[in-house]
């Protein structure tokens, strides 16, 4: 049985990354991660991901999107328009919110930090009330 975050509307963790990755091997093995999840937690607390190899793997404009999320500081909000701006693509908000909601790696491409124009929070992947909460730890909001 597949347990899905309340308000998810991409799946959960395991199918995700089947998706991104479709020819890999995934086996369950807490122990051999743990070092990479303190790695990666650790980094989110200090809000420095420079220590961490990333493997990011999509389109050009994808990986430019990825790329100016990853500028955005913790504790900052920014809209869909910011970023196509920071890209240098003002008209593609629309194109930068499908690929924010493609992005593999959702805690170190901080893609919680982008909102909607209006200032209502969007969707997240991993469903809305994981988004208030990171934020809530950001104290974004």
């Amino acid at each position: 049985m597949t347990t899905v975050a309340q308000g998810s509307y991409k799946g959960d963790a395991l199918e995700r990354m089947q998706s991104f990755l479709p020819q890999a091997e995934f086996i369950h093995d807490d122990s051999a991660v743990k070092g990479d999840v303190e790695a990666v937690i650790k980094a989110w607390k200090l809000d420095d991901f420079g220590q961490l190899t990333l493997d990011l793997r999509g389109t050009e404009f994808q990986k430019s999107v990825w790329q100016a999320l990853l500028k955005i500081p913790k504790g900052k909000l920014v809209t869909y328009g910011d970023v196509a701006n920071d890209i240098d693509r003002p008209k593609a908000y629309r194109a930068v919110g499908t690929a924010v909601g493609e992005n593999p790696l959702s805690l170190i491409i901080p893609c919680h930090r982008v909102v909607q124009a209006s200032g209502a929070l969007g969707n997240y992947g991993w469903g809305l009330p994981v988004k208030e909460k990171l934020l809530e730890l950001e104290k974004a909001i």
